[in-house]
């Protein structure tokens, strides 16, 4: 392999017709880590990952994996990456482990992860894949992706259709790529899931990069909302007077707290009351990048 870095953008665009998919993308994915990409549907995340796979030909600017140009030497970067695309094609016909076969078959050595994802997704590799559920197939799409142990993984929504079990199966298979040196690229939508699991991570919003930042200060950045149930009448300037506290809204005993940041002071202020119920969510998409950018948001590709 010509370059040991991993994956490098520049000026990565691609336009359809008059419509923006990506443009002026600059990115470097350092080795090692696994980097989020965020953004709502149609920002442009998997325009960049089906560019970055050699299957959509930039407009402009290029991209390159491993030193490899990705429309020029596609088929070299396919040997050194897993991917998962946002939208899993199977041969419905084919048993699962025929079907592990046939794909193993367009690359050289062995498989040496493919007995043990097997048995963590809990995959029949008697099953034909027309039988299986959307989840189990998308369990049959991380399988394939990653059992060839790629230097490089490259997934787009790899946890849409998986049921809350298997996603944590997911994001621990993740940790330990990562602690094995591995690189991974993750497109999302999912916030929690980009926090869960990421080191870093770039933030697209109709078809441009606007941010990158470490996932500790993505964490101090989000808006959530704290949802207090008092028995009896409870004063809310204490809250108020909270530097990470937004807004505070008061209903009777019902007080609605948005916070930004750090909950700690809240929680201590909060263990000075008689409290009957709490409830506190993690922020949707929407409501993150309506503190990041406002009320700006963001168009389909």
């Amino acid at each position: 392999m010509p370059d040991d870095r991993t994956i490098i953008c520049r000026d990565l665009t691609k336009f359809y017709g008059h419509t923006r998919g990506i443009e002026a993308l600059d990115l470097v994915i350092e080795p090692g880590e696994i980097f989020g990409f965020l953004g709502p549907n149609g920002a442009g995340k998997t325009t960049t990952i089906r560019q970055l796979m050699g299957m959509l030909r930039p407009t402009r600017g290029s991209a390159t994996i491993l030193g490899f140009d990705s429309w020029h030497d596609a088929v070299d970067i396919k040997l050194h990456v897993g991917n998962i695309p946002g939208d899993v094609r199977l041969y419905d016909q084919l048993k699962v482990g025929d079907h592990l076969d046939y794909i193993d078959r367009f690359r050289p050595g062995t498989d040496p992860l493919r007995n043990e994802l097997m048995d963590r997704f809990e995959l029949d590799p008697g099953k034909k894949v027309k039988s299986l559920s959307s989840g189990n197939r998308q369990k049959v799409a991380i399988v394939m992706a990653i059992m060839h142990d790629p230097q490089i993984l490259i997934l787009d929504e790899p946890t849409s259709g998986l049921d809350p079990l298997m996603q944590q199966e997911f994001y621990t298979l993740l940790e330990e790529l990562r602690e094995r040196g591995r690189t991974i690229f993750l497109s999302s939508h999912i916030l929690s899931e980009v926090e869960r699991v990421c080191d870093r991570v770039g933030i697209v919003r109709d078809g441009f990069l606007v941010d990158t930042r470490a996932i500790e200060e993505l964490k101090q950045k989000k808006v959530r909302h704290m949802d207090v149930l008092f028995r009896d009448e409870v004063d809310p300037s204490g809250f108020e007077a909270l530097q990470q506290v937004v807004r505070v809204q008061v209903f009777n005993n019902h007080m609605r707290i948005t916070i930004q940041g750090d909950v700690d002071a809240l929680i201590k202020q909060l263990a000075r009351h008689d409290i009957e119920d709490l409830t506190f969510t993690q922020p949707s998409l929407e409501d993150f990048f309506m503190s990041f950018y406002g009320a700006a948001g963001g168009n389909d590709e």
